[in-house]
């Protein structure tokens, strides 16, 4: 049994009123004299006939479908009568953003006004009927009035469905973005209040994943420009969040991926450093996962292009896991060699960091440096007295490894040239 229709008191509506000892068209004052008499009964009928043929509207609650229907056939009688159409939140581009909202198709809503403006016209011409036949004649005559009505009403109605799908969009990004940003940070309590689900997030509910950090590059632009789309293009689903130095991003793996691909494709869009954890299987272990990539972007020294894993240099993941205190201790181990003139104080550190580089061969040092190897010599040697740290010494050459290491990751301006090898 269809649930009783409850509708509120029917508004009066006034007499049509024309110039000066003008007759009311006839449509005018039948449609009053509906308005009058019949609109409740008129309201019952349509909501009746919309929930027995459509199932759409069998969601909506009596009460609220008797409202909108009841407002629409007072808009269109009142209009036909000589009264302005309902407007605000009972007129037809109020009903198209709650029907948008309630998920009902825009073809049904259509239809809903197309079944109340038949039996408006069926009521008219019955009444028509029953006059002297000349109102019968002027009535048909003036009917083209209720479809420019109803006509009008159908694109106010599509303006305000189209209003309310935009609302909807908007609210889902909002949703997506609170709750990415909850996972991403680790606020598993929020993420529950918000009925956190990786299908929201476009994502599958079963990993591996792969967690991303991305900075911007020079230009202050996105080092992964439209990288939702491009890996989306390779079959990869996956979901972004904007931080103030860059992007970081959720990637699923897939059955036919693995995270080496992932980099590959990565790669090829990259414009700047970016970092990759380690696939992890649990979506709720994010937030570690995030701060892992964070590190391995930072493993690449500053200006440098290109994609990297925690995995690839140990030390430098190491190192760039606490910034700060890296820098303090790199200072620490090179000593007075800090507190030389600029000039002298990279020279010192450049030689440093290439004779590391070539396992301590002095003669290949010189060739690199353009200069004789007594000539490196005598820089390790001032570097030595300077640090307090013997080049003999395996324990001062790791030291004095990891110093270098830290300046080319964290200060690299430091080391010249040599800084980005």
């Amino acid at each position: 049994m269809p649930e009783p229709l409850e509708t509120g008191p029917v508004r009066s509506c006034p007499s049509w009123r024309g110039g000066e000892g003008t007759t009311p068209p006839v449509l005018a004052v039948i449609a009053e004299e509906l308005l009058d008499e019949d609109l409740a009964a008129l309201a019952d009928e349509v909501v009746q006939r919309l929930r027995a043929d459509e199932p759409s509207y069998r969601r909506l609650a009596a009460g609220e479908l008797a409202d909108d229907v009841t407002a629409h056939l007072e808009g269109t009688l009142g209009r036909i009568a000589g009264v302005p159409s309902a407007t605000g939140a009972t007129g037809p581009a109020a009903i198209g953003r709650r029907r948008a909202e309630c998920g009902i198709p825009l073809t049904v809503a259509l239809r809903g006004l197309g079944v109340g403006a038949s039996i408006v016209w069926r009521e008219l011409a019955a009444r028509a009927a029953a006059r002297p036949a000349e109102d019968m004649t002027a009535a048909l005559h003036q009917s083209a009035d209720l479809w420019a009505v109803l006509d009008e009403q159908c694109r106010a109605l599509v303006t305000g469905y189209d209003e309310g799908l935009v609302a909807l969009t908007e609210a889902d990004r909002e949703r997506r973005r609170l709750l990415l940003d909850a996972l991403v940070d680790g606020r598993m309590g929020e993420w529950a209040r918000l009925g956190g689900t990786l299908t929201l997030l476009g994502l599958p509910e079963e990993g591996p994943y792969v967690a991303v950090s991305a900075e911007r590059d020079a230009t202050g632009a996105p080092g992964l420009a439209g990288v939702e789309d491009f890996l989306a293009g390779h079959g990869v689903r996956s979901t972004w969040r904007t931080t103030v130095d860059g992007t970081v991003g959720i990637v699923a793996i897939g059955e036919w991926r693995t995270v080496t691909s992932i980099r590959e494709l990565l790669g090829t869009l990259a414009r700047g450093r970016v970092g990759l954890s380690r696939s992890y299987a649990d979506a709720l272990q994010t937030s570690v996962a995030v701060a892992r990539a964070m590190v391995a972007r930072r493993c690449l020294p500053a200006g440098a292009v290109g994609v990297t894993a925690i995995d690839d240099d140990p030390v430098a993941a190491l190192l760039a896991s606490s910034v700060e205190t890296s820098t303090e201790v790199s200072r620490l181990l090179l000593g007075a060699v800090m507190e030389l003139p600029d000039a002298e104080q990279q020279t010192l550190l450049a030689t440093l960091a290439t004779w590391l580089a070539t396992n301590g061969n002095s003669t290949e040092t010189g060739r690199l440096l353009f200069c004789h190897r007594n000539t490196v010599r005598n820089r390790l040697a001032r570097l030595e007295q300077l640090s307090g740290q013997s080049l003999e010494d395996p324990r001062s050459v790791a030291r004095l490894f990891v110093a270098v290491e830290a300046l080319r990751l964290l200060d690299p301006s430091v080391l010249g040239d040599v800084g980005g090898t």
